[in-house]
């Protein structure tokens, strides 16, 4: 197996894990993301993992754009990936994507 295939299976499931994990609360309460912030920042520990996942996203989105118009990679759908299920998702299908772009 390549890597572009593995980063393709990486972010299948890295997309389809948070959505099973969260939709029974989305279904329940509705999406509301002013709800969101409340609920992350609720305990020290959460709030530690929020700031990481917050950062994370924002190096890597910077990192997927500066880098993906230099190789002209569409960092567009990533970037979106990451801003609705998060890292799992958006990471590997950047590296999908640039993987692609090498072949």
């Amino acid at each position: 197996m390549n890597r572009k295939n593995i980063y393709l299976g990486m972010a299948i499931v890295g997309t389809l894990a948070p959505a099973i994990v969260g939709a029974p609360s989305i279904l329940v309460h509705g999406f509301n993301p002013a709800q969101l912030m409340p609920a992350i920042f609720s305990t020290p520990i959460s709030a530690m993992l929020g700031i990481n996942v917050i950062i994370g996203c924002i190096t890597l989105a910077i990192l997927m754009h500066t880098e993906g118009r230099e190789l002209g990679i569409k960092t567009w759908p990533p970037i979106l990936a990451i801003t609705i299920f998060g890292i799992s998702s958006g990471l590997p299908l950047y590296l999908y994507l640039r993987e692609s772009q090498h072949a």
